[in-house]
């Protein structure tokens, strides 16, 4: 069975990346393909693959220009040649889901997210551009969106990293998906029975993360705050950072692991999409201040391993640390470790190699893979990935009987 894996770009290295990594383990003999590549956007289990980049990769600066090639993205993503393909697995918080496929092709989507600039973020794009720049994205976002929502319908099977995208995908394609939780190498994580006085940030330094609040929050109390990460947005947290905020950039893995194990807790202001970074913390016994929004809902438990705030504004923040700090000698490093660890890569690779097979199967039926997890029989004929599958039952199985209005494409 040939496999091809596709994602749009490796120039940073974050969630949807790490989470190609564990899917490039699952089908080792798999070809990568994608349109800009870097080094330092490679996940580890990548580092000795073959990656198929396109011939745009070799443009100089393509870090900063690429997003700027929104209105082509549909001819670049079809010009990926996937002829001969039995299985396509798309890692899609774009529009890749896209790609052109020979008929027998059974396509997987991993979806982080339907792309924000097209739907829920499209008023905060469209108001952040300069004036002349607005009617020319609206009408390249009108199209894309058309484009991207008849490229949803020729997927066999959309596998989702969290609830929250599930509702997304349903909402913006009209189609069912499986939530297979994305990966977290937990089991890696440790106890240290030593704690510091410090919180901690991680992840890459781009306005949509709001480490600005964190900052903010950290500055108006005294409190110390060490950011690990690089990006965009340096220059200005530099600016605005207090004496007791500390920048980190890159770190070691072992250096890191210290720094998530010894901190007071793990602060996070953003609204991912499911949100890798605070289950790493978790795995080290360490609670989590997250902003109460997006898939942290689905991994940070009240009370238990951590605290939601529920405005992204610099006083919900500050208001959360004072109640944390009051009640942080009831957090239990065990119990946090052990949520973390129900998340694990293991568990990820189990659930996303069975619904593959399903997807597998019900092309193969020409059947939506829907009516395959809805009859409630087990498929032990599926003999694909070099084993037998036992398919799981009682899976989403509400049957869409027809297309979304088209009235609906629009974002007026």
């Amino acid at each position: 069975m040939r496999v091809a894996i596709v994602h749009p770009w490796f120039l940073a290295l974050g969630g949807a990346e790490q989470s190609v990594g564990i899917v490039a383990e699952l089908y080792p003999e798999a070809d990568i393909f994608t349109l800009f590549c870097e080094k330092s956007g490679l996940p580890p289990q990548l580092a000795n693959r073959k990656v198929i980049s396109s011939k745009w990769n070799n443009l100089p600066g393509k870090y900063h220009f690429y997003r700027h090639l929104l209105p082509i993205y549909p001819m670049l993503f079809e010009a990926i040649d996937l002829r001969g393909y039995d299985l396509v697995l798309s890692s899609d918080s774009c529009v890749i889901k896209g790609v052109l496929l020979d008929d027998e092709t059974t396509h997987v989507c991993f979806c982080h997210s339907p792309m924000r600039c097209l739907y829920d973020q499209y008023r905060e794009y469209l108001e952040a551009l300069p004036w002349l720049a607005r009617p020319i994205f609206k009408l390249v976002t009108r199209h894309l969106r058309m484009w991207d929502y008849i490229a949803a319908q020729r997927v066999t099977g959309f596998a989702t990293n969290s609830q929250y995208i599930s509702q997304r995908v349903r909402t913006h394609y009209g189609l069912e998906s499986e939530v297979v939780y994305a990966p977290v190498e937990a089991n890696s994580g440790y106890i240290d029975a030593q704690t510091e006085d410090y919180y901690l940030s991680v992840g890459r330094l781009v306005a949509s993360k709001r480490v600005d609040l964190l900052i903010h929050a950290c500055n108006r109390l005294g409190r110390r705050l060490i950011i690990v990460g690089r990006g965009r947005e340096l220059r200005n947290l530099k600016r605005i950072a207090g004496p007791t905020i500390e920048f980190a950039d890159r770190v070691p893995t072992a250096q890191l692991a210290s720094l998530y194990a010894r901190c007071k807790a793990l602060l996070f202001a953003a609204k991912e999409d499911f949100g890798i970074v605070p289950l790493e913390c978790q795995s080290y016994g360490r609670p989590v201040i997250a902003y109460g929004r997006g898939g942290v809902l689905e991994t940070v438990i009240p009370h238990v391993t951590g605290l939601h705030f529920e405005e992204q504004t610099t006083e919900s923040l500050v208001g959360a640390i004072l109640c944390f700090e009051s009640e942080q000698e009831r957090y239990d490093p065990v119990r946090i470790q052990s949520n973390a660890r129900s998340f694990d890569a293991s568990k990820f690779k189990q659930r996303f190699s069975t619904f593959v097979d399903l997807c597998i199967e019900a092309k193969r039926r020409g059947l939506p893979w829907t009516a395959i997890s809805r009859s409630g029989h087990e498929l032990t004929d599926v003999s694909v990935n070099r084993r037998q599958v036992s398919l799981p039952r009682g899976a989403a199985a509400k049957k869409w009987d027809s297309a979304i209005p088209m009235d609906q494409l629009w974002v007026e």
